[in-house]
């Protein structure tokens, strides 16, 4: 038959207080986010979900709900119009969850499928956790071929992309010369010690854009949670750091996320601009918001499918 379509994959996001603690138990079900023992994985990933559910539903609120699903949908659809192939949106911890999707693509006809993340960076804890996933669900449908494409961070266009954002940020905010704080999210840093190289792709790709504008920067990881070492400097702490020595001006960048999400409009946000922004050693200090399917955005995953 020989149909092909794209499985676009996302984490998910919670819509309704149920699925706020279905979200948490999945998510720390996952070997790559902890990395336990089955049953004891199984065990605390369902403490966790209990005991965090409804303060992480009152964050959401506070943000109007999650905007991932509907910017993911929204992504999934102009890429389709654009590559001239199906795709389908899929997410890791709340529905429609990546094997029905799958199952869905081959009832449909489809025998080739291309999966591509909304992660740009490599990571044990995203990409990996996502094939992982697929190759699982693979395993009940024999006629699928698979393609998996990892990372693309540093793709010509996905660079111009941010580089049109950050530039045209700056431009719109009238700022001369700010210092471009780069923020990722962390991950543990017992990954780091296993061989996961995220944190010096993330690095790798900020120098990229600020060579390429000829702009100071720094790069930070936000949104840890837990008692265990995070990879760092902490994006809040090294803000409050550089504003302490003296930095006046400062446009934040969330590098890692390709749409807008509880860590970028609370943990960016609310937590820290809509806090700096009254800090009387602070002249400006903004964030570069992520636009719902921005034509260089559905360029760079449409040329990543083609290449």
């Amino acid at each position: 038959m020989n149909m092909k379509g794209i499985l676009l994959v996302n984490m998910g996001g919670p819509q309704s207080i149920s699925e706020m603690r279905l979200f948490l138990k999945n998510m720390f079900s996952d070997k790559y986010i902890l990395p336990l023992p089955l049953g004891l994985r199984q065990f605390v990933a369902n403490m966790i979900a209990k005991k965090r559910h409804p303060k992480s539903w009152e964050k959401y609120q506070l943000i109007g709900g999650t905007p991932i699903i509907k910017h993911t949908e929204a992504t999934g659809k102009a890429l389709q119009a654009e590559a001239n192939m199906p795709v389908y949106t899929a997410y890791s911890y709340t529905p429609p969850f990546i094997a029905d999707v799958m199952e869905q693509m081959v009832a449909d006809g489809i025998d080739k499928m291309d999966v591509l993340t909304m992660y740009p960076q490599a990571s044990d804890t995203t990409t990996s956790s996502v094939f992982t996933d697929v190759r699982k669900a693979a395993k009940k449908l024999k006629s699928l071929r698979i393609r998996e494409i990892c990372d693309y961070s540093v793709h010509p266009t996905f660079l111009e992309y941010w580089q049109t954002l950050i530039e045209e940020h700056i431009a719109q905010q009238g700022i001369e010369d700010p210092l471009l704080l780069f923020t990722a999210h962390a991950i543990p840093l017992y990954g780091v010690k296993r061989g996961d190289k995220y944190p010096d792709t993330v690095r790798h790709m900020a120098k990229r854009l600020a060579d390429i504008m000829d702009r100071p920067y720094e790069v930070a990881f936000q949104s840890r949670v837990g008692p265990v070492k995070w990879v760092g400097p902490d994006t809040d702490d090294h803000l409050e750091e550089l504003v302490s020595n003296g930095t006046k001006n400062v446009v934040m960048i969330p590098v890692s996320f390709t749409t807008e999400c509880l860590e970028t409009v609370y943990d960016l946000n609310i937590k820290l601009v809509d806090i700096y922004k009254n800090d009387e050693r602070v002249q400006h200090i903004s964030r570069v918001e992520i636009p719902v399917a921005h034509p260089l955005f559905i360029e760079t995953l449409k040329r990543v499918i083609n290449e």
